[in-house]
């Protein structure tokens, strides 16, 4: 049910927070290689190329997200407290039974 609730009001949410992002990735991805696969790379110095471009990639997606972070619906906010809050509460419960 979370998912479903998830996916009706978080498309626009993510669209309009990802898409440019996700635009320029597609416009850059002929010039991107990502692969970290030493078995799938021909030297140490591209695998570290490919590791150096996908941070900078994560970098974006990470700080656009941060960007809009006063834009998450207020649903998903209060969502996400009772789903924290119930979480803490089993880690507590968990943690007093292994003491």
């Amino acid at each position: 049910m979370l998912s479903v609730y998830a996916k009706w009001k978080g498309a626009a949410y993510l669209k309009a927070t990802l898409q440019t992002v996700l635009d320029r990735l597609v416009l850059t991805s002929k010039d991107l290689d990502l692969e970290l696969d030493p078995a799938r790379t021909t030297s140490a110095e591209e695998l570290q190329k490919n590791a150096l471009q996908l941070r900078v990639v994560t970098k974006v997606f990470i700080d656009d997200i941060c960007k809009s972070a006063s834009h998450i619906p207020v649903s998903f906010r209060k969502i996400c407290n009772i789903v924290r809050l119930a979480q803490k509460q089993e880690f507590l419960h968990v943690s007093n039974l292994l003491n």
